[in-house]
């Protein structure tokens, strides 16, 4: 994970507001998705078996020549191997201008390059909260989601580190607005 540049904090303090206070800030972890990475090692090593038994097949037939099977499958594993280094590339180039802060008022999700807030939830919306860690994950944060094609894509701080730290000091803010509310009515 990358340090925060000078621009980049600015940027944080210019979009806040006079009354909010920077709890946490933080990157996501530049770590592609290793389920969707670990798929595609798997259909590239299933290849290269397919073409070494092609090639022994081949040499057991004593051909000086290749045929169409063992062109596609190289072909195929060339295709598996490119589009991998592509994805890892993208990844790569999306995430590294992303960070995340917390503030006693909202979630905000911010790209650096663009100088943008792509996400902001101020806590009095945020329905859920959510601590996910996986064996791929080093932890996350969903406090929304969104319904695109049918499916349900969640939406909160991914890859973070100190995951564990965030959900506290989330959950935190979120009992004392609920205790300010309750102190209200």
């Amino acid at each position: 994970m990358r340090k925060f540049l000078k621009s980049e904090i600015d940027l944080i303090y210019n979009l806040l507001q006079p009354d909010e206070e920077v709890l946490w800030r933080g990157k996501p972890k530049v770590m592609p998705a290793l389920t969707y990475l670990s798929t595609l090692l798997f259909i590239l090593i299933i290849s290269i078996i397919f073409i070494i038994l092609r090639l022994i097949k081949l040499k057991e037939l004593q051909a000086d020549y290749w045929d169409w099977y063992l062109i596609a499958l190289v072909i195929f594993a060339v295709v598996v191997i490119f589009y991998t280094i592509v994805y890892i590339i993208r990844y790569n180039k999306k995430i590294k201008d992303i960070f995340y802060v917390v503030t006693s008022k909202r979630l905000t999700i911010f790209n650096s390059k663009s100088e943008r807030i792509i996400m902001t939830k101020l806590y009095p919306t945020v329905k859920i909260l959510r601590y996910k860690q996986s064996l791929f994950d080093p932890g996350s944060i969903i406090f929304d989601f969104d319904i695109i094609d049918f499916r349900i894509v969640e939406k909160g701080f991914n890859n973070i580190d100190e995951a564990k730290k965030v959900y506290t000091i989330i959950n935190k803010q979120l009992t004392h607005l609920k205790e300010q509310e309750l102190d209200e009515a």
